[in-house]
């Protein structure tokens, strides 16, 4: 079993780069892990989908992984590195749900350099679905999205229609009085004009909720 020492991670369901990771992430300081190369298309379907591996490809990697915790150690039951030479991608699996994990650059540079020093393996997993994922936008502005949305579904259930006009004046300097398609536009407009269109809907939740 070949292992890697003294690296940080951050699990999630959605993938971060490092550069999206938050202070109040429950980020880990692993003491020791394993790390298995496998081929370029495993990594890339492993990263990509919501996977089940195997249950002997489970076992083989058991009770392995090591974490600081003052003068003990605790061990977390499933959780490994995975590497294709070019890119490491950390997996941790609870009650057969996989979350994953980036690494900081330069511990990622460290574990590739031990990389090419490893025979390839093939591991057994099944594709279960396509992993949710952010898209071209970051952490911060995903997150702002999700609570946009959030805002704008609450409008139409409380039927404020007066705000939802106002929004769309203000986003497309035209009136509309139709519910469905003041709604069709702003969320279509979150997809092709991000930038503008929730900045104008993220101030004015903020106004609003301020008021309150």
């Amino acid at each position: 079993m070949n292992y890697i020492y003294d690296i940080l991670l951050n699990f999630h369901e959605i993938l971060y780069d490092f550069y999206d990771w938050n202070p109040n992430d429950n980020i880990i300081n692993v003491r020791k892990i394993p790390l298995f190369k496998i081929t370029s298309n495993q990594l890339k379907e492993i990263k990509e989908n919501s996977i089940r591996f195997d249950s002997e490809f489970l076992k083989s990697f058991q009770n392995r992984t090591e974490l600081f915790s003052g003068k003990d150690i605790k061990y977390i039951e499933y959780c490994c590195l995975l590497s294709d030479g070019s890119e490491t991608l950390a997996v941790l699996i609870k009650n057969n749900h996989v979350e994953k994990s980036h690494l900081l650059v330069d511990e990622e540079l460290e574990v590739l350099e031990v990389v090419t020093r490893l025979k390839e393996e093939t591991i057994n997993y099944n594709i279960l679905k396509r992993s949710k994922n952010t898209g071209f936008k970051t952490r911060k502005e995903a997150e702002l999205e999700k609570s946009i949305r959030h805002n704008l579904k609450k409008l139409k259930e409380e039927n404020e229609l007066q705000q939802l006009r106002y929004l769309y004046y203000e986003c497309f300097n035209e009136k509309e009085e139709n519910k469905d398609k003041i709604l069709f536009r702003l969320e279509n407009g979150l997809e092709k004009n991000f930038d503008f269109i929730a900045t104008k809907l993220n101030q004015f939740f903020q106004l609003i909720h301020t008021s309150k």
